[in-house]
């Protein structure tokens, strides 16, 4: 900051008792917080559950894998079924054929029954885990409603604490700035004011811009010869509730959210403690702060992992080796079709349709950068002289039909 020609560089050093005489959470305060974190066991089980559920989720591929050789088996009976007249009429291999298809049903039986099986223990194992899920919830809901009457009692001490009249709130500053040497250490004092106390209201969370300066003292001050002031200030405030306060007993009891970025390299299932929140590369969640179970899954392969969420993140997970991918290099890299091949009778007409274009394609023509003196060339002459006899065509070898006819070829012929 500058005033007139002198620069000033305030620094704020805040001792570590300037605050002592108010705290925002109070020993004791802090010893029943630490009861209430140890009074649930939320972490290990997250731990356990989230684990289960990537087993889960994995079953869930296996068993449509299943389903999708139940529907390759049907399609290979249909065809079987289909080939089945021809194969009666040719009367050849039909012991084989028949033995096919039998194995095409006994095939599709097993797997309908394994499908059957493996569904009903899912789900099962889909219901213990969302129970087990459900206590973790009851768990978190609990220890949050704890959290959220340790808050409240601790507002309640605080709003009594500071509507008291005798309520001040004393600050020991040890600073230093820079001054002009040809400056009194009055005068850089005086214009350092209020940049002292704008930094110690915006320091502690009792004060704020409105904050009352019940007193304000320089206790000790020297300068050297090059315009560096050291100085001490002793300054008293009457300290009030604000959103500060707030926002710094939300943070140390964990009651504040926070938005988190989940970011994969392909379209994955995300699931937030066994609920699932969204599909894609790219997702935006907020959640409470604390530990959080996160699952990523995409086709036969998944992801998880436990995270501590203290504030925005973005957590990434990759997927390697997974059947999209190759489909899609299969696809990207695959050469153009070509167009079927014509019949013999269409080919030689296209044939004669190309040769016939090509015979009536004109030549290049060619073009001679020529002076004024170029001599034209006799094409055009040649062309005007055919013009000129042809409008003549039309009076030879024509007879006369009326009278005006015959004098008009008569008086054509006297000019020639």
């Amino acid at each position: 900051m500058r005033y007139g020609s002198i620069a000033i560089a305030l620094l704020c050093l805040f001792s570590t008792n300037s605050f002592a005489n108010l705290k925002v959470i109070t020993p004791s305060e802090e010893a029943t917080l630490k009861e209430i974190e140890q009074q649930y066991n939320i972490d290990s089980q997250l731990i356990t559950v989230n684990d289960k559920f990537s087993q889960l989720n994995k079953r869930y591929y296996d068993l449509q894998e299943l389903k999708d050789s139940i529907t390759a088996n049907q399609v290979a009976y249909d065809d079987l079924i289909a080939q089945l007249p021809n194969k009666i009429l040719a009367k050849t291999n039909m012991a084989q054929f028949y033995s096919q298809i039998e194995a095409n049903i006994n095939s599709t039986a097993n797997l309908t029954q394994k499908t059957k099986i493996d569904a009903a223990a899912i789900e099962r194992q889909r219901v213990i885990v969302q129970q087990e899920y459900e206590i973790v919830e009851e768990q978190r809901l609990d220890r949050s409603q704890q959290l959220f009457k340790l808050k409240t009692d601790i507002i309640n001490r605080l709003l009594a604490d500071l509507s008291k009249s005798s309520s001040k709130l004393k600050v020991d500053l040890d600073g230093s700035t820079q001054c002009s040497k040809f400056q009194s250490i009055s005068d850089c004092l005086k214009k350092s004011k209020s940049e002292i106390l704008s930094s110690t209201r915006s320091e502690s969370p009792f004060l704020n811009d409105k904050s009352v300066l019940l007193s304000y003292e320089v206790t000790d001050a020297s300068m050297n010869m090059t315009g560096d002031l050291r100085y001490k200030v002793a300054m008293n405030f009457k300290p009030s509730y604000n959103s500060k306060i707030d926002t710094v007993i939300n943070e140390k009891l964990g009651l504040r959210s926070a938005m988190i970025t989940l970011v994969s390299n392909v379209a994955a299932d995300w699931y937030i403690n066994g609920v699932k929140v969204g599909t894609g590369t790219k997702i935006f969640h907020e959640v409470p702060l604390g530990k959080h179970g996160i699952l990523a899954s995409y086709q036969n392969s998944d992801k998880s992992s436990i995270e501590k969420i203290e504030g925005n993140g973005v957590f990434s997970y990759k997927f390697e080796h997974v059947k999209a991918n190759k489909q899609l290099v299969s696809k990207n890299n695959s050469v153009e079709l070509l167009p079927p091949a014509l019949p013999v009778k269409t080919q030689a007409k296209t044939k004669t349709t190309a040769n016939s274009s090509e015979t009536k394609k004109p030549k290049a023509k060619f073009t001679l950068l020529a002076d004024n003196t170029t001599i034209p060339t006799p094409s055009k002459a040649t062309k005007n002289k055919a013009d000129k006899e042809q409008a003549y065509e039309y009076f030879i070898g024509i007879p006369a039909t009326t009278n005006q006819q015959n004098a008009e070829f008569s008086t054509e012929q006297l000019r020639q």
